[in-house]
């Protein structure tokens, strides 16, 4: 962390014990990291970022015919159909959803473009990414589990979290393409307004000189999160991690589900932005209980009282989707 970085670094190809207490602090304290040790390739990230530029490239009468159903999560996003903070105006982007997937194949169902399944390399991309991202996804949870000293219940505590992600389940986990236009001075610089992720975490690729992240830090102020290169060679750069609300719900606040939002500046007008995400989520059914953790017990904060029916995972996404499509 520097004074032009306000996220930590961790390798997670250190010894568990450190990489667990540096992953630990640095949700507790920002609720955001940079995950380096990953294994993307930046060949693999530069074709995930062709892909995605190609599709939104596509004409919009194409596109058009997979928008996203008001009953699916999956599909076409058209501009200004999104308002992720309900309290200003929607947000200028477009995006594609690929949702509904079956975590043994890495396939996604509901209304995906034909462009994509229809061709055998730009699926294998697709699948291949979403499994890849998943297994990351779900190492971190484990590296987390030992940093919380999770208690062994009905599975090993390491797996505490894992064992509420079933594989051929039904669960909110999202990849998403997002493409954010070039715009004028003229146009509302904030392009994704101010808010928390939904799920358990977010995983983020990002381009060199298209950033737009900003996170409200305990300072109480809006901090840009910058690129940062890879130190390893032949790998993409750190991918971008933060806490969602149903860790921070598990964790009964603990764990920091950060407001944040996309802004552009002078130089970000200059140029469209890609950007891409990866949702992860547990099973529809999963309670937000809190976890089995002496770090746990004795707190009072976020989704946790005596006299509290658990909701579901599924009950809050639905929830957060309504408001956000209103």
């Amino acid at each position: 962390m520097s004074s032009s970085n306000p996220l930590q670094i961790v390798d997670i190809t250190n010894p568990i014990d450190q990489t667990s207490r540096k992953l630990l602090n640095a949700l507790t304290t920002q609720g955001f990291v940079f995950i380096e040790g990953h294994d993307f390739s930046q060949l693999e990230v530069d074709q995930l970022f062709n892909l995605s530029k190609e599709f939104f490239n596509l004409p919009l009468k194409y596109k058009e015919q997979f928008l996203k159903p008001n009953n699916s999560n999956t599909g076409y996003i058209h501009f200004d159909r999104e308002n992720l903070d309900p309290s200003n105006k929607k947000d200028f982007k477009e995006g594609l959803n690929l949702s509904e997937i079956n975590f043994e194949t890495g396939i996604p169902s509901g209304s995906i473009p034909d462009w994509i399944t229809n061709d055998k390399t730009r699926s294998e991309i697709i699948t291949k990414t979403i499994l890849k991202l998943n297994d990351l996804a779900l190492e971190l949870l484990r590296i987390l589990a030992i940093g919380l000293k999770i208690q062994d219940t009905e599975v090993s505590g390491k797996e505490w979290f894992t064992s509420r992600y079933k594989s051929t389940s039904k669960s909110g986990s999202t990849l998403r393409f997002l493409h954010y236009p070039q715009q004028t001075n003229t146009q509302d610089p904030i392009r994704a307004g101010a808010h928390t992720d939904y799920g358990s975490s977010t995983l983020l690729f990002q381009r060199k000189n298209q950033e737009g992240l900003e996170i409200y830090t305990k300072n109480q102020k809006w901090e840009k999160v910058p690129f940062i290169e890879s130190s390893k060679s032949g790998k993409a750069p750190p991918i971008i991690v933060n806490i969602g609300d149903l860790l921070s719900y598990w964790t009964s606040g603990l764990l920091k589900s950060t407001i944040h939002r996309v802004k552009f500046d002078n130089d970000s007008l200059k140029e469209d932005r890609y950007s891409i995400v990866f949702f992860s989520h547990p099973s529809d059914e999963t309670l937000l209980e809190p976890v089995p953790s002496g770090l746990i017990s004795s707190r009072k904060g976020r989704g946790v009282s005596k006299d509290t029916e658990y909701i579901t995972a599924l009950q809050h996404l639905q929830k957060k989707l309504a408001n956000t499509y209103s």
